[in-house]
């Protein structure tokens, strides 16, 4: 279990979502994430627990393949106003043209599988056809 702490340093956050450093600054650099002011001679970055848990949403909503404009927009519009009706159609907008998205990318894959399964046909039975000659 992990333990909760008020401040993350860069390389704890890394290596708690298996990611790197680099992959933080730019997420910072574009605004996903803020660090805390930097403090000592290192000029450390740190994390607050928020933005451990905004880095996670992050997170999922690359691996449900959104782009990045479109998880900031979500996650700001989720903590700006998490129950407000305008910020939640957004949201389910930017969710039911993923899923229109995944819908059509199955659909060619299925047609693909299908070409492929056609032309595999064809070249066993040539093959067949071949060998009976």
């Amino acid at each position: 279990m992990m333990e909760r702490k008020e401040k993350y340093s860069i390389s704890e956050i890394a290596s708690m979502f298996d990611i790197t450093s680099r992959t933080i600054r730019y997420y910072e650099q574009v605004g996903l994430l803020k660090s805390e002011e930097r403090e000592g001679p290192t000029h450390q970055r740190y994390f607050t627990d928020s933005e451990r848990r905004r880095l996670k949403l992050i997170l999922r909503g690359k691996r449900q393949g959104f782009k990045l404009e479109e998880i900031k927009e979500m996650i700001d519009l989720y903590e700006s106003n998490p129950n407000g009706d305008k910020e939640r159609q957004r949201i389910l907008q930017y969710a039911d043209e993923k899923i229109s998205e995944i819908t059509e990318k199955i659909n060619d894959l299925e047609v693909m599988r299908a070409e492929i399964k056609m032309h595999r046909q064809r070249f066993l039975e040539e093959k067949d056809n071949e060998q009976k000659e």
